[in-house]
């Protein structure tokens, strides 16, 4: 150490071994800048003029710093050099030196590293030992113990850079480790070396050409240092552009990848990797299209064809310039909006967004669109669709019109929460009956609709299947319901309108609620002229009410064991004004389907009582009660009312009901009855055997007359059996204390039958037949006293005569 110290201050030109340090200094920063910021970068560079200039900046910087040492070296001679060595020693310091540093670059492992680092150190005394020979018109003698020791520790200094990894990444230890390696090597080898030659007469020629070339090395290290450092501020400035960039891609909600035009991944952000379910470190950039979906298909569990499907896909995206959206359903059920934006000759983004939420939210609305909440059927929009479709194709199909026929007493009587279970029974039901093609739609209520392809007999029978059904009985809540139904059935035509179908469907299940309901009913022609008609009775009934259009008949009620005229059964009638009398067997149904028959029924009970009031006390008067009326708290305030109003006794009137109207709502209907009779006003029990449960309704409630309906009276004398049930009423009546009274009474033979078994009293045209009075004038009415036969209407003494005799 000691004589190169020596041979340091003593043989060497101060002045030129700064220089000669100050160039070494300069190539070992280059050196250092190029070799740290290329090593250390995430993916290998491609080789480019940065490989370039590191391998000139470490060859040439070796080669610059030795001249100028060996310049620096006894200027007290002169020295020459060979060109042809020195122009090998400068190649010899390039490819001993830049390559192995250019290889650090570019090695992964760190053992080839450290063992590239200490060629280079080698290579620094490589260069050393050829530019030595290069020395001409002198004696050169090595020392070969320096020069071996310059070699290895050279070799030693250079390793240990890449041998502590701390330092391999910083720049300044770099370059303060490669200049050490260099003058290391260059000073200690030369400090036993023997240099002999001709006196320079100018000490320290700073002229001589090896200067020259020195200089100009320098001031090319310089520029190129220089360069480096500009490089290194537009480097900067682009990892702050990059890394802004990277931000912004990592704080959007979509995922993002960038694809250039050779096919390889470039940038993709966090959020691509999350929506894929591909981990952090399992994709990066430089990949191929079949690397980058090799990885995808394998985290997302893709099956061989839909890999080599997306795969050709995204091959072909990249060739063209066009952009375009997309939404991909992914096998886990989720949705990708997808959109594809080319960028000119660079590649192409696809951004990936997540809308499964909003699809299933406009699935739900659109769901909610065209389905009923409740039951989950189609509804009355998505039904309308439908037929227009339909009737656009051409295709013949039917449309059935269900109506439940109950369901409105179920609802009032057990609440909307059994009603609502019901038309979920109803709807399962009908989805369960139909055939795949057939459509089934809730228009509203209780009320479906049913869109089949059977076609006249076919759709008549595939209703009477769902009317059997959907009669059977169900259990609700522990409550047995029987619901019942009916159906409207229209065959589409082709000069139908959707509006025109559904008028003919409710027009047919019109008709078969008129006809009873619990049916299917097709529609024929003629129900929309009778629609018609029924709507302008409905029209009239409005104005009759309103103006008094209507009137009573009085029909006479005789005592077989007297032959007297005991009472009369007031019987409305109307008047027409344009269509004569009309049977209030049309337009009393009407009244009730309207709403009308509880203003009609007060109009005819305070007319009935007003006529009563003119009547012998020993008579009384009989009024129809519909069953609409027994529902409704008014009608013992109108019966009390009349009665109050025309002062006539309450026993002089009775109330005649049908069996009909006892089954709707039973013990609501037998508390009102129970209340009429304790005002002391009697109840008949009218049409009796026509009904249901007859037996039962006499058993249950309470009757003071029993009218036994007029089919039995006309068939007794004939049909064995309808003697036998005419018997047993009356004998029924008889066991029960209560009168029994014969309907449609029109034959002597009749009559006669009639008195032999017992029958207590008898109306039918034989004893008079419904009249209308001609004045309200209470003696034209009625006699003042009314004896054994005579009659209170004209025209009917010589009847009731007959009878008594």
């Amino acid at each position: 150490m000691l004589p190169t110290l020596f041979n340091l201050h003593f043989q060497h030109s101060g002045y030129l071994v700064v220089v000669a340090i100050g160039i070494c200094l300069t190539a070992s920063w280059s050196v250092s800048l190029l070799t740290t910021d290329m090593a250390n970068a995430a993916q290998r560079e491609p080789f480019g003029w940065r490989h370039g200039a590191l391998t000139l900046a470490a060859g040439l910087g070796v080669w610059a710093t030795h001249f100028i040492a060996i310049l620096a070296y006894r200027p007290d001679l002169l020295l020459r050099y060979d060109p042809f060595v020195t122009t090998v020693s400068a190649l010899v310091g390039i490819l001993t030196v830049g390559v192995p540093i250019v290889a650090i670059t570019r090695l992964r492992s760190h053992n080839g590293r450290i063992v590239a680092a200490g060629a280079a150190g080698a290579g620094i005394w490589c260069m050393h030992a050829v530019g030595i020979t290069g020395m001409t018109d002198c004696i050169h003698v090595f020392s070969w113990p320096t020069n071996v020791a310059g070699l290895i520790m050279g070799t030693l200094l250079l390793s240990s850079w890449q041998i502590n990894r701390g330092w391999s990444r910083s720049r300044p230890i770099g370059c303060l480790v490669f200049a050490l390696s260099i003058c290391v090597t260059h000073f200690l080898s030369l400090s036993g070396d023997l240099v002999l030659g001709s006196i320079n007469e100018v000490p320290g020629s700073v002229l001589s050409p090896g200067l020259v070339a020195a200089c100009m090395t320098f001031a090319v290290s310089v520029t190129c240092l220089g360069s480096l450092l500009t490089f290194a501020r537009f480097k900067t400035t682009r990892e702050e552009e990059a890394q802004t960039l990277k931000s912004v891609m990592e704080s959007m909600s979509d995922g993002l990848v960038f694809i250039d035009r050779e096919g390889r991944l470039r940038h993709f952000n966090r959020r691509f990797l999350d929506l894929f379910n591909t981990p952090v470190d399992a994709i990066g950039p430089g990949l191929t299209i079949d690397q980058f979906l090799d990885v995808i298909a394998t985290c997302r569990g893709w099956a061989a064809e839909k890999r080599t499907l997306v795969g050709g896909a995204m091959k072909q995206w990249v060739q063209l310039d066009d952009d375009f959206d997309r939404e991909c359903e992914m096998e886990d059920g989720r949705t990708y909006q997808m959109q594809c934006r080319s960028i000119p000759r660079q590649g192409i983004v696809l951004t990936f967004n997540d809308v499964s939420a909003e699809r299933r939210a406009l699935d739900n609305l659109t769901h909610l669109a065209y389905h009923d909440p409740l039951t989950g059927l189609r509804n009355r929009r998505a039904l309308r669709e439908e037929k227009e479709a339909r009737i656009g194709l051409g295709k013949p199909f039917s449309l059935l019109l269900i109506d439940l026929d109950d369901f409105k007493r179920i609802n009032d009587a057990y609440g909307h929460a059994v009603g609502d279970t019901l038309l979920i029974h109803v709807a399962a039901e009908l989805t369960s009956l139909l055939p795949d093609d057939s459509f089934v739609a809730r228009m509203g209520g209780d009320e479906i609709a049913i869109i089949a392809t059977q076609l006249g007999d076919a759709a008549t029978a595939l209703a009477d299947t769902i009317v059997v059904r959907l009669s059977a009985p169900v259990i609700i809540d522990e409550r047995r319901l029987l619901p019942g139904c009916s159906i409207g059935i229209a065959g589409f035509a082709n000069d139908l309108t959707p509006d025109e179908l559904m008028k003919r469907a409710d027009m047919a299940l019109y008709e078969a609620k008129r006809r009873g309901r619990r049916r299917a009913q097709p529609y024929v022609s003629g129900l929309a002229e009778r629609l018609v008609e029924r709507q302008h009775i409905t029209d009239d009934l409005y104005e009759a009410v309103q103006n008094g259009g209507f009137s009573l008949a009085f029909q006479p009620v005789v005592a077989l064991s007297s032959g007297i005229t005991t009472g009369y059964e007031a019987l409305i009638r109307w008047n027409h004004p344009t269509r004569g009398w009309i049977s209030p067997d049309t337009f009393i149904p009407i009244a009730e389907d309207c709403g009308l028959i509880e203003e009609i029924g007060r109009w005819v009970i305070m007319e009935a009582c007003r006529q009563l009031a003119g009547w012998s006390s020993h008579l009384h008067v009989a009024i129809n009660v519909s069953a609409g009326q027994l529902k409704s708290d008014a009608l013992l305030h109108h019966l009390t009312q009349a009665i109050l109003v025309h002062g006539v006794a309450a026993e002089r009137v009775e109330v005649e009901i049908t069996e009909t109207a006892l089954i709707d709502d039973a013990a609501r209907t037998a508390a009102m009855l129970a209340r009429i009779r304790r005002t002391g006003i009697k109840v008949a029990l009218d049409d009796f055997g026509t009904g249901q449960s007859s037996l039962a309704h006499l058993r249950d409630f309470q009757f003071d007359r029993i009218k036994i309906d007029r089919s039995f009276v006309i068939e007794a004398g004939s049909d064995a059996r309808c003697m036998a049930v005419l018997r047993a009423t009356v004998a029924i009546g008889q066991e029960l204390g209560v009168l029994t009274h014969a309907e449609g009474v029109e034959t002597r033979e009749q009559l006669e039958l009639l008195r032999s078994i017992g029958c207590d009293a008898v109306q039918g045209y034989l004893v008079g037949r419904p009249v209308v009075p001609f004045t309200d004038a209470v003696d034209t009415l009625v006699p003042a006293a009314v004896g054994m036969g005579s009659s209170p209407i004209d025209g009917e003494s010589a009847a009731v005569a007959r009878i008594a005799a």
